[in-house]
């Protein structure tokens, strides 16, 4: 099994421009996207962070998810993925209160 570090590095040593096509160049091993996390919005183009899970480990990688106009492609953002190892951080959220 490979460990988040060798994914991360094999990520970032790929010419990716977009998180989207990372299962498709490189071997996972089983990592499950379960996020897609700070999300920035641009003119043409939305910037964001997949989040991924292998075993007890995250690792992130960040570029181009969505594009905003038909005639792009990720290759034309000209901004490249760049993967990062993660950790879980819980939150707190609220809703109201059923009433009985």
């Amino acid at each position: 099994m490979k460990t988040v570090q060798t994914i991360v590095n094999e990520i970032n040593e790929a010419d990716l421009y977009s998180p989207h096509w990372v299962a498709d160049e490189i071997d996972m091993d089983g990592a499950e996207e379960v996020a897609t996390v700070d999300r920035d919005e641009h003119r043409w183009y939305v910037i964001g962070t997949v989040v991924y899970k292998l075993g007890d480990a995250f690792f992130g990688v960040c570029g181009p998810i969505s594009l905003k106009s038909e005639s792009m492609g990720f290759d034309d953002v000209e901004v490249g993925c760049t993967a990062f190892e993660m950790e879980a951080v819980p939150s707190v959220s609220y809703r109201h209160k059923e009433l009985k």
